[in-house]
């Protein structure tokens, strides 16, 4: 049972022949507030969830003489008696522990309130301190209809964390391990988002403000659960009509402007004992009736960067998981695919239809990188200059999330071997080497 100290603020005078009862929710340890504390009236049942500022409220009924109120966070479980009357702000410190909520404690909560919960708790859920990710990164598209441009690396993703105990976000930096891509196919979309730093900003965890996860979006969303997963976590699916984080590749514009243009479904699933979320699934679908009233031509099409194309978003996909090490959740692969086509101004042709794959996994973590690899550290990973070394990628062993390697291979080997391919690309990268200078320079 956490300890309890209430301390009493008066307010007007006028307030007292109001039947409310306010109360605010505070950590005993530092005085912060504590968002999303489940709040129940044991008397009538009531239930709510403390605000972003840690303040609830409820209506009781006249002449109530006492309540006893349930109070539930994440890590801290308490019940508290108060008489009345009920004129003034209780100010509700609690000790914070290490014991989890339990079913009891959110029986009353709706499914929107358990997302709160979750997101409340990332700081105290996921890896909160920098390390280092070893992994694997894979990209490729496919434009109309074959597979192009397939660009597969190994970086070392260097996450340095701040913990502002509201939230965590992430300044991530990318190191090259190994690299290699098929023949280039270039087209006007194989410059946008081709590198894992753009991947890794649609990790819901560490970049929560742009996410459909952010609290301040949730008016725009239906939460309901799924009640036909045999499942020990709770299994959310969502629904707004009118937005959705994924900008598909629009990253001149503000997504603001176009609001209404998609809508969004999804699935988060949650950790009982811990409320991490363990997995979001994101699908966002063009509605097909949307023009875009913010660019010309206003013809339900976006002129595009050179000009020369109309743009038009068709749907899009993403997926990150998350794992759980040593007491920490991280995150495990997040896989992302929109689809978009152009169409040639003037003419009204459709002459790209494209659709870009993304896929990132974690391949074990570590507090510690190599000496080798200290100084090579950007805010976006290199992807031009690089060796193909084939001893190390006769060994990956990575599958392909969104299409099957087979069919992806078969449309590749169009432009002849592998092998040949991958070694053909390293040399134009090293004829295109800077000339160093005397001294390194």
């Amino acid at each position: 049972m956490a300890r309890v100290l209430l301390v009493f603020i008066g307010c007007p005078a006028g307030a007292q022949a109001q039947s409310f009862f306010k109360g605010v929710i505070l950590n005993k340890l530092d005085s912060t507030v504590i968002p999303y504390a489940a709040v129940t009236v044991k008397e009538s049942g009531s239930a709510t969830l403390t605000d972003i500022n840690g303040a609830f409220h409820f209506a009781l009924p006249k002449n109530t003489k006492q309540i006893t109120l349930s109070i539930a966070a994440i890590g801290s479980k308490t019940e508290v008696t108060f008489q009345a009357p009920f004129n003034k702000t209780e100010l509700i410190y609690l000790d914070i522990y290490a014991n989890p909520l339990n079913e009891v404690a959110i029986k009353a909560l709706s499914a929107e309130e358990i997302v709160k919960i979750a997101v409340a708790s990332i700081p105290q859920n996921y890896a909160d301190s920098n390390y280092f990710d070893y992994s694997f990164y894979r990209r490729y598209q496919k434009l109309n209809g074959r597979f192009v441009n397939l660009y597969e690396a190994a970086p070392v993703v260097m996450f340095r964390l701040i913990n502002d105990k509201s939230r965590i976000t992430a300044n991530e930096a990318y190191a090259v391990n190994q690299l290699r891509r098929s023949g280039q196919n270039h087209n006007i979309m194989n410059v946008q988002e081709d590198n894992p730093a753009d991947l890794l900003l649609e990790n819901p965890v560490y970049h929560l403000q742009a996410s459909s996860l952010n609290p301040d979006k949730f008016n725009d969303f239906i939460f309901n659960f799924d009640t036909t997963h045999k499942s020990k976590d709770y299994v959310i699916t969502y629904y707004s009509n009118n937005f959705t984080s994924d900008h598909h590749g629009f990253g001149d514009y503000d997504l603001r402007d176009l609001k209404q243009e998609a809508y969004e479904t999804g699935e988060l699933v949650i950790d009982r004992e811990t409320y991490a979320i363990k997995k979001i699934h994101r699908k966002s679908l063009r509605h097909k009736d949307y023009h875009y009233k913010f660019f010309f031509p206003q013809n339900n099409r976006v002129l595009y960067r050179n000009h020369y194309y109309y743009f038009e978003f068709v749907d899009g996909d993403m997926e990150a998981v998350y794992a759980q090490h040593n007491g920490k959740w991280y995150m495990d692969k997040i896989c992302r695919q929109y689809t978009n086509e152009f169409i040639l101004g003037g003419f009204e042709t459709k002459e790209y239809s494209i659709t870009d794959n993304f896929e990132w996994q974690s391949d074990s973590v570590s507090r510690y990188t190599t000496g080798d690899f200290v100084n090579k550290f950007f805010p976006r990973m290199s992807t031009a200059i690089h060796n193909y070394d084939t001893s190390y990628w006769i060994r990956d062993n990575h599958p392909f999330y969104y299409s099957g390697k087979e069919a992806i291979y078969k449309d590749l080997l169009k432009d002849g071997p592998m092998d040949k391919q991958f070694y053909k690309e390293s040399l134009i990268d090293e004829i295109r080497k800077p000339i160093r200078k005397k001294g390194g320079k």
